[in-house]
């Protein structure tokens, strides 16, 4: 009697082994999600911030009047607005993020040119990090840097 052996398959223990491992990778993967999106939603309110602010510096340049930017921390909200259109932009802050009062408070305005009413800095709070929003003196430059 000739019996003959094929070795070209897996045998139960390997292919368990295998499916033990990507198992773990997808259980690590999802635990670690949660965090990620929160992360990235806080990169991304920050982002759009830093973008809002172009927005109201642009917009007091275009119609050549003075737009406010009020900060509300028990609303959660910050507007952009002025006194001949009123609110120009509303957005929401999320719940894990907290202004803090910096040299500025919690309002500034961009005149006709662009230009801060005020210089100083406006502290952010995330689960991530702390940020400073800073409005340098004269040119109506600002920037949000990582603490």
């Amino acid at each position: 009697m000739n019996i003959r052996h094929c070795n070209g398959g897996y045998t139960l223990s390997e292919t368990l082994i295998v499916l033990v491992i990507f198992v773990l990778l997808i259980s690590i993967g999802l635990n670690l999600y949660p965090s990620f999106t929160k992360g990235m939603e806080n990169r991304l309110f920050l982002s759009q911030f830093h973008e809002d602010l172009f927005y109201a510096q642009q917009y007091a340049i275009s119609h050549e009047s003075l737009i406010y930017l009020h900060i509300d921390n028990t609303k959660k909200i910050y507007t952009v607005s002025s006194y001949k259109e009123g609110i120009v932009l509303e957005r929401s802050i999320p719940e894990d993020i907290q202004f803090l009062s910096g040299t500025l408070g919690f309002s500034f305005h961009f005149n006709q040119y662009g230009n801060a009413s005020k210089a100083g800095t406006i502290m952010i709070d995330t689960p991530k990090g702390k940020y400073k929003l800073v409005l340098n003196i004269g040119k109506g430059r600002f920037r949000v840097e990582k603490l």
